[in-house]
């Protein structure tokens, strides 16, 4: 574990040069990837030697290297968790964490003391570092949607707001199921601007409204259902309640609330604690139990109906009381 550091810097460095996606094709040998990568030989076949020893590569002679099952994760598709590796790594998140002995000492997350800013305003001057974070959120969303899709039915929504929803994937893979659906892409402007091309290549440009704006002001109206996945545990009590609460006052008596996070509890996996930790650094937020989401749900003038366990996550829905 003390060298995890470095291991995340292997992962982030091989995706970053897209490694993956050359192997994809059959074994390489290190002068060719080299080649491919612009990269130095020597210092590749170090790093592909390392690489191999977590299991990422294989070697399959003396100077060639071929694609394992892990490695695979590192190919740019969108069932990838590519973009997740470069965003860890990256210097928003990197330098933040650095500071996690001060986090600790005071509760404030890192990122306006070393970045002078809050993360969210360091990835507006940042294009390219938001691009990877929202690519990465893209991925897990997928991977999120076929299992909602598997284990929630979706074909009585009618108008689908997904706020939060960033490139769209989730949303997408929503309307595949409910043809007679509509939907609602909701995000910051400058992340709604690079759907538009996600949407068109999966024919459902005509059934999506792209819409830009401030969760914390309003949410677009008229929705029966709301998603947010991975929205809630990005902030503290206060702001998770009020962004509830707009999608309380925009969906009206009887729509619905699909939450997508992580829950704590006596048998979490080890990972949600860590996600915790990395929440409070680089954001102020948190991972919560099914209680303190359920007090979140009620404050804001919900009723938890069920909460539907997923492999990574839980899916918790609420309906918005009559009053």
């Amino acid at each position: 574990m003390i060298f995890g550091h470095v291991i995340s810097q292997i992962v982030a460095t091989v995706a970053r040069l897209g490694i993956a996606d050359e192997l994809a094709r059959g074994p390489r040998s290190n002068d060719e990837l080299a080649r491919s990568t612009g990269a130095d030989p020597d210092a590749l076949a170090r790093l592909l030697r390392a690489s191999v020893g977590l299991g990422l590569f294989c070697q399959v002679g003396v100077d060639e290297f071929g694609l394992s099952p892990a490695g695979e994760w590192l190919q740019s598709d969108e069932r990838s968790l590519r973009h997740l590796a470069i965003a860890m790594a990256a210097p928003g998140h990197w330098r933040s964490l650095e500071r996690l002995p001060d986090v600790i000492a005071t509760g404030r997350p890192a990122p306006s003391d070393v970045l002078g800013m809050t993360l969210w305003d360091y990835y507006r001057q940042n294009p390219e570092e938001r691009a990877a974070f929202a690519a990465a959120m893209g991925e897990i969303s997928a991977v999120v949607a076929d299992e909602l899709v598997a284990h929630h039915d979706v074909s009585r929504f009618q108008r689908i707001v997904d706020v939060g929803g960033s490139q769209g994937i989730l949303l997408a893979r929503l309307l595949e199921a409910n043809p007679r659906a509509t939907g609602v892409l909701f995000d910051l402007p400058e992340l709604v601007c690079e759907a538009d091309q996600h949407l068109r290549r999966r024919g459902l440009a005509d059934r999506v409204e792209v819409v830009g704006g401030d969760f914390f002001s309003e949410v677009p109206p008229g929705g029966d259902v709301y998603l947010l996945k991975h929205i809630l545990h990005d902030w503290d009590d206060q702001h998770a309640a009020r962004i509830l609460e707009r999608c309380r006052v925009a969906g009206g008596a009887g729509s619905v609330v699909l939450v997508v996070e992580r829950l704590l509890g006596p048998d979490s996996d080890p990972v949600a604690h860590v996600a915790d930790v990395l929440m409070l650094a680089m954001f102020g937020g948190r991972e919560r139990t099914e209680r303190e989401y359920q007090s979140l749900l009620e404050h804001a003038g919900y009723h938890l109906e069920r909460v539907v366990p997923l492999s990574l996550f839980a899916l918790l829905e609420a309906r918005a009381d009559g009053s």
